[in-house]
């Protein structure tokens, strides 16, 4: 729980859609809370289902996906590189679907961190899966988006965002420069 909300606060330094995690209580317990993403206006599809239904209709999923959301995909491997989200598996990220129309609309907002942090000893990180079957490294992947889109940091990420988990800022601080350097 904790790991979800120090992603959330990361996230938001950074021009992104995202689900916003808050602290809660439920029954007692320490819990994370965010709105719903769906409604009866918006539906979300995995990208699991969506590459599916981009097959059976002859798209290529991967042009399709950068036609209709460039930033946010690109913004999605930075943010998973710079918070160790091990879990962005074609479950865990999708489309927003207009129901009205079944049309897709844009990426859904980030969502899932409870597996933030983990591989989280290498600046290299996890495998990424978002790549549609090409193979590289989050860090490879974020360095890649950051050259393609840019870094889009709003403002800095204060050393605070860490008091519950200061384990954690050594290597987010280093991520963070692989990527500032990539700007360049």
């Amino acid at each position: 729980m904790a790991r979800d909300l120090l992603a959330s606060r990361i996230c938001r330094c950074f021009d992104v859609s995202q689900v916003l995690y808050e602290e809660g209580w439920f029954d007692g317990e320490r819990v994370t809370v965010s709105e719903n993403i769906t409604s009866p206006e918006f539906s979300i599809v995995s990208m699991e289902a969506f590459e599916i239904y981009s097959l059976n209709h002859d798209r290529n999923t991967q042009k399709y996906v950068l036609q209709l959301d460039r930033h946010n995909y690109y913004m999605m491997n930075v943010v998973d590189y710079l918070v160790g989200n091990t879990d962005r598996h074609w479950g865990n990220w999708g489309v927003l679907i207009k129901n009205a129309t079944n049309k897709p609309v844009r990426l859904y907002p980030l969502m899932d961190f409870n597996q933030a942090f983990h591989v989280y000893q290498t600046l290299e990180g996890a495998n990424c899966q978002t790549l549609w079957g090409r193979h590289c490294s989050q860090m490879e992947a974020a360095q890649e988006a950051v050259r393609k889109n840019g870094l889009h940091q709003l403002r800095d990420i204060e050393d605070a965002c860490f008091a519950e988990l200061p384990q954690y800022q050594e290597m987010f601080r280093r991520r963070l420069q692989v990527l500032q350097e990539s700007v360049s």
